[in-house]
């Protein structure tokens, strides 16, 4: 028997047959809006000249797109083909950009040169055999018969999203369509979307989360406003122009908002559904300056909202309780043998639902690691949590090696590989440390070539010159050699960590501050979808 369970682009089609002429989409940063109904006539169009193309079942194509409209023509117009997209993120440079290209083995690159002219340059050294489609052209020609296309299904690949690699270079996480269900109908707590809700989504899409809040949209049949980054300058502009009800934020942002300085007007806005992940000290200031509820949550790439909060707020600290209803969770925090602690002990969170298809299907061409995140029948979510007696779970530290700035979740290894390409480099090995603003900012401690006058201004530049922006150190310190394991001569990063904890206990105290600070940050904030 067929699952009651509906895909995105099965939503659409039903919403473009029922309410075609109702607002779907509005790309805040142009202005540019669309309905139900020709959102799916351009989908439908985009597949057919995807086609007449050459594009197959089973095919890869990379986008690089801004958060607009077009994202969303192509990923349905690619999901009716059969054809499987990769989003990468507009400011990839380099070598990430080109593992990107190589690994998913994609055969085309969507990207609109027309809104990022910037990234011809960076397109110009693209492995060969990867063409590049502009998202205006895949308009032309005629409208397809939508039955000689097919609509997904849940076990269907919906996307492959690329998160931070910890031992080695990013891996492609398998989407379903089933987990992007999942995710969506877990984003808020149950009874928060109703007619009259505006979603706003300030997040790029090559992330789970900034996919979540269009497909959040199209499963309620509200609209929902695009913005590819968070900007604090544009963000009550945005919620006042558009009417918006229902936003997510990563704690930096909304530690933003609360910096500013206050007004008359604050409490009198259309906001009400305020999603902070993680959430911040200050959840109470925020909720009563803006006249909003708050909640919280724990996701990753590779899961579904498996940990989550209603809209009263216990000890902030904690993500919330396991997640009630479908998919169905089940949680164990396990020792290294998989076997599960006591109540009130640090463990690594593993889970699994009663539903399939509700949470990742692998690693893209990596049967190994997916085994190995599998294995015992669980997932291994990498991170370690605690769970009190009451069944609320607390994150304690990210057991993967990956660190979190801003929302986006950042390669270590990657970071260091940048690095070490300057020719003055010997050997380096980056961290996360505390930020300002919450969660973290990027550390790399620095062995130089003997010899060199190499400064943390010009390693800075030559990392910057290469990578995202959101990859670029913010502190740099040079040391003599870094702490290393016996036999395997891997870095102790655990040691470096214990390092900057003494130091921000000795700052506290008067202490000084030994590392060069860099790249001072701005309000312009771009966070990452895996809203945890």
């Amino acid at each position: 028997m067929r699952s009651q369970v509906s895909t995105t682009p099965e939503l659409l089609a039903a919403r473009a047959e029922t309410m075609p002429d109702a607002l779907c989409l509005v790309d805040a940063e142009t202005g540019q809006r669309t309905t139900y109904g020709d959102l799916w006539q351009d989908s439908l169009r985009m597949a057919g000249r995807l086609r007449a193309l050459g594009i197959s079942p089973g095919d890869v194509v990379a986008t690089m797109l801004p958060h607009s409209v077009s994202t969303y023509r192509v990923w349905f117009a690619l999901a009716l083909l059969g054809a499987t997209e990769v989003p990468i993120g507009t400011r990839y440079r380099g070598r990430l950009l080109d593992h990107l290209l190589r690994d998913s083995a994609a055969v085309a690159l969507v990207v609109d040169l027309a809104r990022t002219p910037e990234l011809e340059d960076a397109l110009a050294d693209r492995p060969p055999g990867v063409v590049l489609l502009d998202p205006g052209n895949l308009l032309e020609g005629p409208v397809p018969e939508p039955r000689s296309l097919r609509l997904p299904q849940l076990h269907d690949v919906s996307t492959v999203i690329y998160t931070s690699g910890t031992t080695g270079p990013s891996k492609g996480v398998l989407v379903p369509w089933g987990q992007v269900h999942a995710t969506v109908t877990g984003a808020f707590p149950p009874g928060t979307m109703a007619p009259g809700k505006v979603v706003y989504g300030p997040f790029p899409p090559n992330h789970v989360g900034g996919r979540l809040f269009a497909c959040l949209g199209i499963e309620h049949g509200v609209p929902t406003v695009l913005r590819h980054t968070f900007s604090a300058s544009a963000f009550w502009s945005d919620v006042e122009q558009h009417g918006c009800t229902t936003v997510g934020l990563v704690a930096a942002m909304a530690s933003i908002l609360l910096e500013a300085e206050p007004t008359t007007g604050d409490g009198r806005n259309s906001l009400h559904d305020v999603l902070v992940v993680p959430l911040i000290a200050r959840h109470d200031e925020l909720a009563r300056r803006f006249g909003v509820r708050v909640c919280t949550s724990f996701n990753m790439t590779e899961v579904s909202i498996p940990i989550a909060t209603g809209w009263t707020i216990g000890d902030w600290r904690s993500c919330g309780s396991v997640r009630e209803g479908p998919p169905g969770y089940r949680l164990r925090l396990v020792d290294e043998a998989d076997r599960p602690v006591a109540v009130g002990e640090v463990g690594e969170l593993v889970c699994r639902t009663d539903s399939p298809w509700a949470m990742n299907a692998g690693y893209l061409g990596r049967p190994a690691e997916t085994a190995a995140a599998w294995r015992n029948g669980w997932f291994h979510t990498g991170d370690a949590f605690r769970c009190d007696a009451d069944g609320h779970y607390y994150f304690v530290d990210r057991a993967k090696d990956a660190i979190r700035r801003r929302g986006e979740n950042i390669s270590s290894f990657e970071v260091e590989q940048e690095v070490l390409d300057h020719p003055d480099v010997e050997a380096c090995a980056a961290i996360g440390v505390p930020a300002d603003l919450g969660e973290e900012e990027v550390k790399v401690f620095v062995v130089r070539r003997l010899g060199s006058g190499l400064t943390a201004d010009e390693l800075v530049a030559h990392v910057a010159a290469r990578a995202a922006k959101f990859m670029v150190p913010r502190f740099v310190e040079f040391v003599d050699e870094l702490p290393v394991t016996e036999g395997t001569g891997r870095v102790r990063k655990a040691e470096l960590r214990e390092l900057e904890r003494r130091r921000v206990v000795a700052s506290e105290q008067g202490g000084v501050q030994v590392a060069a600070q860099v790249d001072p940050a701005s309000d312009d904030v771009e966070p990452g979808a895996d809203l945890r």
